[in-house]
């Protein structure tokens, strides 16, 4: 099984850019419009079993994702790109990180919950009707599309469910800091995350580097809904920006 890099949007602004990886459930479909959007190179990660790679098996953990990753991108082009981690996308990029032995330019994360403040198993017993509900109530837009047919939201919780045992199942990475700046996101109305520092502060202990943490409106994955794409974008650059106004921490 491997990975491979997809080339979403390009720009002429050199090799700066993007890569992103999707949440449980997502696929490179989530990106569509957000990655157009950027006006700089994007590249995403299409995950076995997601997408256009349906008809491949699964992966069967989260450390699995994060080596398959690690295996298909060359470290000098990963320590020069910002890479975004949605959800179960941040501890991919972690692991794969920790199986190259280099951070990449920068991290992003967004709606993800520390690794040290996670709750493995709180959706372990999880049914399709439940998780259902819970796509209802938050908003969450990887399966944007799917609501056109019974078949098709069939397969986008059959997708959901199937990273969520991935999730249930991951202990976390290696407690190894990145030297890179980091940024963590997570919207005001998360019901999946905890509040104040558990969802954002808590990362600082994962980088040497910058850190920064924001807030922003919206409830989980409320980034990525439809027309917020340059607000998106928008608040990257902040993040970005704020980076060179922080010091790294040396302790």
């Amino acid at each position: 099984m491997t990975t491979t890099l997809t080339t979403l949007s390009t720009s002429d602004g050199g090799e700066r850019g993007y890569l992103l990886l999707p949440p449980a459930g997502g696929t490179l479909r989530t990106f569509g419009s957000l990655a157009v959007a950027a006006g700089a190179n994007v590249w995403g990660v299409e995950y076995p079993g997601h997408g256009e790679r349906l008809a491949e098996p699964p992966a069967s953990s989260v450390e699995e994702l994060g080596a398959l990753l690690a295996d298909a991108t060359p470290k000098d082009w990963f320590s020069r790109i910002v890479v975004i981690g949605f959800g179960m996308g941040a501890f991919v990029a972690l692991e794969a990180a920790q199986r190259m032995g280099i951070a990449p330019g920068a991290l992003i994360v967004v709606d993800a919950c520390a690794p040290q403040r996670r709750s493995p198993d709180k959706n372990a017993k999880a049914g399709a009707s439940a998780m259902g509900r819970v796509f209802g109530r938050t908003g969450l837009t990887p399966v944007a599309g799917y609501r056109d047919s019974p078949e098709s939201w069939e397969h986008a919780l059959d997708l959901l469910l199937g990273d969520l045992q991935l999730l249930n199942a991951y202990r976390g990475p290696v407690r190894t800091r990145l030297s890179c700046p980091l940024a963590a996101m997570r919207g005001t109305d998360d019901p999946a995350s905890d509040s104040g520092d558990d969802a954002t502060g808590g990362w600082r202990v994962w980088t040497s580097g910058p850190f920064v943490g924001r807030v922003v409106p919206g409830a989980y994955l409320g980034v990525l809904e439809s027309g917020r794409e340059a607000e998106f974008w928008a608040r990257i650059r902040r993040l970005e920006a704020a980076f060179l106004d922080v010091e790294p921490d040396v302790a």
